[in-house]
């Protein structure tokens, strides 16, 4: 044991040494097209594969070692890390809402989609009135998880697409997912006047102003249509009927939510032409329409 230990660091420093002298004679050989100051990381490796290729066998055997080491220890990580995330799955979860889909809609589907199990507590307006005193912000939807009851869709949305793949580990990808689920908010608020409203010609009148040609509601969609398609070009997934990235995520399922209403024309006045204007956002909503998960 003791001449093996001595033996692997004397070839520990052997290649200590290589390492230092290649990089040395590389530092005065090797041109590098990148500003002063700029690592290259083409510059980085040459020296490095330049000693493993011209290594004794027995030295090259240490270097396989070491990556085969590596890569072991990141898939143990990360099949830790995912059996972690399953321990944490919520058993059961109960929704509380209207019975329609609305702000629950996006929900119920990534439950669907995760294979969570759920149940429907619905509320009308009279079991509203006594229920409100009760809930974190005093509106519906909320959720019960693990005994507690907690609120804000879009923050158990993603809650739920931390199970299911739909919500991605890099911190950017998850940004870029947020900026169109919290965009497709932002779109319901501009609805939330003519939904109030109790005169029905103004009821009209108001939507007609949303869709005109600097309404508000028309105004989103090219922004967003504009957005998908910066997404779908930088990830190379034109056409894929995706918002963010290759898969489908919850910036799908949220974005899906008030496309389909648009579509089935849940808002008099707001005819389903509208999304013939943009057909990127059509295309989403033609590719998510056959999954069978936007029941109640």
């Amino acid at each position: 044991c003791v001449r093996l230990r001595r033996k692997g660091r004397e070839q520990r420093g052997w290649v200590d040494k290589e390492i230092m002298a290649t990089m040395s004679s590389s530092s005065t050989t090797t041109q590098c097209s990148e500003p002063s100051g700029v690592w290259s990381f083409t510059t980085l490796l040459n020296p490095i594969a330049e000693v493993f290729f011209t290594s004794t066998t027995s030295t090259k055997n240490l270097w396989l070692a070491c990556g085969t080491g590596i890569l072991v220890g990141v898939g143990l990580c990360r099949l830790a890390t995912i059996m972690s995330r399953a321990s944490r799955r919520p058993k059961n979860v109960k929704v509380v809402y209207f019975k329609m889909a609305g702000r629950a809609g996006a929900v119920r589907a990534a439950l669907k989609l995760a294979r969570i199990k759920y149940e429907n507590d619905f509320v009308d307006r009279d079991s509203m009135q006594e229920l409100k005193p009760r809930l974190p912000f005093g509106q519906v939807p909320v959720f019960e998880v693990n005994g507690e009851i907690v609120a804000q869709s879009n923050a158990f949305l993603r809650y739920v697409g931390k199970f299911s793949g739909l919500y991605p580990d890099d911190p950017f990808d998850a940004l870029k997912v947020d900026e169109i689920v919290d965009g497709v908010s932002d779109s319901m608020l501009l609805l939330r006047p003519s939904l109030l409203e109790k005169n029905p010609d103004k009821k009209l009148r108001m939507r007609k102003e949303l869709i005109s040609s600097d309404g508000s509601l028309r105004v989103f969609l090219q922004n967003m249509e504009r957005l998908v398609q910066r997404n779908q070009d930088k990830s190379g997934a034109i056409g894929r009927g995706h918002a963010c990235g290759k898969e489908l995520t919850i910036a799908d399922i949220s974005l899906f939510t008030i496309l389909k209403m648009i579509h089935d024309e849940i808002f008099e006045g707001i005819p389903r032409t509208l999304l013939t204007n943009f057909p990127l956002l059509k295309n989403i909503q033609d590719n998510l329409n056959g999954l069978d998960v936007w029941g109640l």
